[in-house]
């Protein structure tokens, strides 16, 4: 898998867990707790997400562990290219279209996206 981090790696002794997911066509917010501090993953306008636990996942290991990072670009041999060998697939004709993954202790979550995402802490 190639992937990219995006966020810096947790230490040894903190953890992520997702913790919200709100959609509403136009937005998408992944809210994530980093130990006591909670931040928000927001997508503008995604092209779909999947939602799965982190066992359910075992290609992403460890590649996309929490020593790398937390949020990762996902620049190869992911969801999005399993997608793109679908027929109906519409969407993975378009070069601009983008794999982010969030790894969670519980929940992970893949995202397909024209722009990367906003990380801010959350208001939630």
């Amino acid at each position: 898998m190639e992937v990219i981090a995006l966020e810096n790696p947790l230490s040894g002794g903190e953890s992520i867990e997702i913790i919200n997911i709100d959609f509403d066509v136009e937005l998408l917010t992944v809210t994530v707790r980093i130990d006591g501090d909670k931040l928000d993953v927001t997508f503008d306008a995604p092209a779909g997400f999947r939602v799965l636990d982190e066992g359910d996942l075992l290609e992403h290991w460890p590649d996309c562990s929490t020593p790398n990072g937390w949020l990762y670009e996902i620049a190869g041999q992911g969801w999005l290219e399993q997608e793109r060998h679908r027929g109906g697939f519409l969407s993975g004709h378009n070069p601009e279209i983008k794999e982010y993954f969030i790894a969670g202790v519980n929940y992970c979550i893949s995202v397909f996206a024209w722009e990367k995402p906003d990380v801010q802490e959350s208001t939630r």
